[in-house]
């Protein structure tokens, strides 16, 4: 590879980076820490991760439709989803976590493989003040109350035991 098509590269990695919303750069580097830091390649599997933005608007992948990440607990060998949002702020006095659209197909992947919706709160996606992970069933709505979120807190930066997930 020459000199020039280094540069024409790394200028190509410039534009994509300034053209990415804001909204999605966040949504990554929150995606990479739960991945990093709470559902860790110690406990869980990685099985499906949905596409960065990039590959999405060269080409859409269906599958990122899906919740972000499909795991298997190493222990139980039980498969499941995640959805990951990351929220700087309340609106409405509410978390506002998705659309009605969205909870409805997350709805439909539930019936058939447990999904779990795992929120991260603060000022930063790389340092969540707050983590909440619930079982879909108990977020009903596009947007939750903290008061309620609440009882489903997670301590930050500590990977989750798999026994965390399937206790209730």
């Amino acid at each position: 590879m020459s000199i020039m098509d280094l540069i024409g590269k790394g200028i190509q990695a410039m534009i994509e980076e300034a053209m990415t919303p804001e909204s999605f750069k966040i949504g990554e580097k929150f995606e990479n820490y739960v991945r990093q830091h709470l559902f860790i390649e110690k406990y869980y599997d990685l099985l499906e991760r949905t596409h960065d933005y990039h590959t999405n608007q060269k080409d859409y992948v269906q599958s990122s439709v899906k919740p972000d990440f499909k795991f298997r607990d190493r222990w139980s060998k039980k498969e499941f989803y995640v959805e990951v949002k990351f929220r700087s702020g309340l609106l409405h006095g509410k978390i506002e976590w998705c659309k009605d659209y969205q909870l409805k197909r997350y709805r439909e992947y539930h019936k058939h493989t447990p999904v779990f919706l795992l929120l991260g709160m603060g000022d930063t996606p790389t340092q969540p003040d707050r983590i909440y992970l619930l079982p879909l069933d108990a977020a009903k709505y596009t947007g939750l109350f903290p008061s309620y979120a609440k009882q489903y807190m997670l301590p930050a930066k500590k990977p989750l035991p798999s026994k965390l997930l399937w206790q209730k």
